[in-house]
């Protein structure tokens, strides 16, 4: 994996913004060009980004896995991954119960079990397509016939298959099944450390393999206040324990209760005080001394920009200017 930081493009970019921003990405020296599915359809998105690149990797951190069928997942990955030589990772997650079920109408139970299972799926379907045949029977998916059309697609580029996890369950599923790990933003180094590292290397000795690496995004912002308002999206109870682990269980407790009371600019007002230099996140003015600071306990680092109170415009000009500050880096 590369030294140097990657970008994530911004939530709100559309297709042809993503060529655009995506050829600015490789020309500043990004190492990778990452797709969130926060807005726009990740997938498309991808192939606007290797469009209009040739040499860096674009991936998915994250799509949604459980809003689409592995098959679907699959089918979409492979076409990626040979579009754009070989150049495709596909970064998968769970989402968050609630936020999955209000985003897309889909309830899933025992995520970690059936992200397992849903990856063992997709790359069941990879296999298929290569030999012209195949089938998968698993715990939570059963694809019969995913050679649909027949013929055989060999040679064709390796996918690698990154998977997000936050609690030690999920974690534990992607240091067995994965390439790499997609880290949340809303992460300490403590919780990397006594948590993340742990867990990986407990579900890769399960694999009988080494534990993946760790992929890290900072979200630089331009002021220290706009990030701490990004940081209260990410501040659910599924995620608290990062702040528990990191000694910040009064901290959570407080950020919490004002934000059940929709207290958001006070919740990101503890968040700023107490917490704001613990998480993934960067001042701009800042940001080369916070990459030497996370590539300490990450292996790779993905730069991003926050989307809470910033219009799409906004989003673009502050993308642009992390360009810069890469490219001096």
């Amino acid at each position: 994996m590369s030294a140097r930081p990657g970008v994530g493009l911004p939530g709100t970019a559309t297709m042809r913004e993503a060529e655009q921003l995506a050829a600015e990405a490789e020309a500043a020296g990004a190492s990778g060009v990452w797709v969130a599915d926060v807005r726009r359809e990740p997938y498309l998105t991808s192939a606007a980004a290797l469009r209009a690149t040739t040499h860096v990797t674009v991936g998915t951190d994250v799509a949604v896995a459980f809003s689409r069928s592995p098959a679907a997942t699959a089918q979409a990955a492979w076409d990626l991954a040979g579009y754009g030589n070989g150049r495709f990772v596909l970064g998968l997650g769970s989402q968050v119960g609630p936020t999955l079920l209000s985003r897309f109408g889909v309830d899933a139970d025992r995520p970690a079990a059936r992200l397992r299972d849903y990856v063992l799926a997709v790359r069941a379907c990879w296999d298929a397509y290569r030999k012209g045949h195949g089938r998968y029977e698993g715990e939570f998916y059963a694809i019969r016939q995913p050679v649909f059309s027949p013929g055989a697609d060999d040679p064709w580029p390796a996918i690698p298959i990154y998977v997000a996890g936050v609690n030690p369950v999920m974690t534990a599923v992607a240091g067995e099944i994965a390439d790499g790990v997609a880290a949340h933003r809303f992460c300490t180094p403590i919780y990397l450390d006594r948590i993340t590292r742990p867990a990986l290397a407990r579900g890769a000795a399960r694999a009988k393999r080494d534990a993946p690496p760790v992929l890290m995004p900072l979200v630089v912002g331009r002021d220290r206040m706009s990030l701490a308002l990004q940081m209260t999206t990410y501040t659910v109870p599924a995620y608290r324990r990062v702040l528990d682990e990191s000694g910040l269980r009064e901290e959570a407790d407080a950020i919490l209760a004002a934000l059940a009371d929709r207290r958001r600019t006070e919740a990101a007002r503890i968040i700023e005080k107490h917490c704001l230099d613990q998480l993934g996140v960067a001042v701009l003015d800042d940001l080369a001394s916070r990459v030497r600071q996370w590539s300490a306990n990450a292996d790779a680092i993905g730069l991003t920009v926050p989307w809470y109170g910033l219009d799409g415009a906004a989003q673009v000009a502050l993308f642009r200017d992390v360009l810069r500050a890469l490219e001096r880096m």
